[in-house]
């Protein structure tokens, strides 16, 4: 890096928190993250931490929080299916997801995470149709997270429709949603780290949120940072071109704390390089 691409470039400013995974124990998990220096934890209310299963613990995990001084990130169930082709169905999503925002915003979230997704079968429904059918809830959903004071962080999936090469399109469409920026998502969609990086550099307004999940290509493995093969650095450069500030959740698929912790300083070390 020339002197001169170091004076034009400016900084990424990333509160980093990680997914609370289903089998890690919420206050103990909570206590962790403050002690080792994340910013936030996130939340899937799915399993152990259905919304309903969590419902009359509200006050005590937003209090086990403040005391912590840890934030909290929501994400909505990404197995209910808001792009239903079936009205009774997606009907249901959106009041699941609308309760899920309830919730939320009474435990002090301010960031909510869903998928603009159908499941709807690709043999018996257009990719067209797929897409209105998502498009039919986040009409709703939209709205629905800005009255509770809620950023709505839709994220980029791997489908035929809104993947991240795809996603200007939305975010277009739907000038009150922010977005959530996966990169594993955006890998297996077929951008290069340079591609994510120029996306990064051009839509970094409309991103509110960040998944850091690393893979070694050809699934969604949800390794820690630095255990795959996407090149964190140059994505964090197009951030940091655009001085983008913002939470960054390590998405992995682990309950080890120590592999959590290794995810983080790989994150740091590479910021300190950019």
């Amino acid at each position: 890096m020339t002197s001169s691409d170091t004076e034009a470039r400016g900084d990424a400013d990333l509160d980093v928190g990680f997914t609370l995974g289903l089998d890690l124990p919420f206050d103990r998990s909570v206590e962790w993250a403050a002690d080792v220096g994340f910013a936030f934890v996130e939340l899937l209310l799915d399993g152990r931490y259905a919304r309903e299963r969590i419902a009359d613990r509200r006050d005590a995990m937003r209090g086990t929080l403040a005391d912590a001084g840890v934030g909290l990130v929501v994400h909505l169930p990404f197995t209910v299916d808001p792009g239903s082709p079936f009205t009774p169905v997606r009907d249901g999503a959106v009041a699941e997801f609308t309760a899920g925002m309830d919730l939320a915003a009474g435990l002090g979230a301010e960031t909510v995470v869903f998928h603009p997704s159908s499941a709807a079968w690709e043999l018996g429904w257009t990719e067209s149709e797929r897409r209105e059918f998502v498009h039919a809830s986040l009409d709703e959903l939209i709205p629905a997270a800005r009255e509770r004071g809620l950023v709505p962080c839709v994220e980029n999936v791997v489908s035929s429709y809104y993947d991240a090469t795809a996603f200007p399109e939305l975010l277009e469409r739907y000038p009150d949603a922010s977005m959530t920026f996966d990169t594993s998502h955006a890998l297996l969609a077929g951008m290069d780290e340079t591609e994510m990086a120029r996306f990064c550099r051009e839509h970094a307004d409309r991103i509110g949120h960040l998944h850091l999940v690393d893979t070694r290509g050809g699934d969604d493995e949800h390794l820690p940072v630095g255990m795959g093969r996407i090149d964190f650095a140059t994505v964090f450069a197009g951030l940091a071109d655009a001085d983008w500030s913002g939470t960054a959740t390590l998405e992995v698929g682990t309950e080890d704390y120590d592999t959590i912790a290794l995810g983080k300083d790989h994150v740091e070390e590479l910021l300190a390089t950019v």
